[in-house]
C-alpha cells in the first residue's frame, strides 16, 4: 500500500468516525441532554413549589397558634354574637341591668327577624323611670358584651306635671349569627 492510499484510508476512517460521532450525538446524546435540561427545570419548579408549601405551612401554623392564643377573645366574640337568639340569656341580662339601675319593665315582647342577612331578636318594652336612671340604664346597655342596638325610643312625660318620672317606649335589637348565616 502506498503512502497516498494510507493517507486516504486514514482520512476516510477519520471522516467515518466523525460521522459516527455526529450520528451518535444527534441520535442518543442530544435527546438525553435535552431531557436532562427539562428534568433540571422541573426540579427547580418543584423545589419552588415545596418552598411555597413550606411557607404556607409556616403561616398556617402561625395562624393556628395565634387563634389558640386568642381563645378568650374568641369566646367573647361567641358571647357577643352567638349562634342562636338565646332569649333567656338576653332576658337575664336586661333583668340584671334593670335591677342595677332601678328600672322595671311593664312588658317585654320578643320577635325574631332578619334584615340584609343579619339575624336579630327584636325586644319591645315599656317602662317608667326618671331621666338619671334611664341614662344609667343606657350606659349599662352600652357596657354589655352582647351586641344590643336601640332602634327606636319614644319618651313621654308622665300624667303628673310635677313628676320627674317619664314613660319610655323602646325597641332593641340583639343580634345573633343563626344557622343560615355564614361569617
Amino acid at each position: 500500500m502506498t503512502e497516498t492510499s494510507k493517507q486516504n484510508l486514514a482520512i476516510l476512517f477519520i471522516t467515518l468516525m466523525l460521522a459516527a460521532t455526529i450520528f451518535l450525538f444527534a441520535r442518543f446524546l442530544q435527546p438525553a441532554i435535552n431531557q436532562a435540561k427539562e428534568l433540571s427545570a422541573k426540579i427547580k419548579e418543584e423545589q419552588e413549589k415545596i418552598r411555597l408549601l413550606q411557607d404556607y405551612k409556616t403561616k398556617s401554623e402561625l395562624l393556628v397558634q395565634t387563634y389558640a392564643n386568642l381563645g378568650e377573645q374568641v369566646n367573647d366574640v361567641h358571647l357577643a354574637l352567638p349562634d342562636d337568639p338565646q332569649a333567656a340569656q338576653v332576658l337575664a341580662i336586661l333583668d340584671a341591668i334593670s335591677k342595677k339601675t332601678n328600672i322595671y319593665f311593664s312588658n317585654l315582647t320578643f320577635t325574631e327577624g332578619s334584615q340584609e342577612g343579619q339575624n336579630y331578636l327584636e325586644i319591645k318594652t315599656v317602662f317608667f323611670a326618671n331621666y338619671e336612671d334611664f341614662k344609667k340604664w343606657i350606659a349599662e346597655i352600652e357596657k354589655e358584651l352582647r351586641l344590643i342596638d336601640l332602634t327606636r325610643i319614644s319618651i313621654k312625660q308622665s300624667d303628673s306635671p310635677k313628676s320627674t318620672v317619664m314613660e319610655y317606649d323602646l325597641v332593641m335589637r340583639v343580634y345573633f349569627i343563626g344557622s343560615d348565616t355564614q361569617i
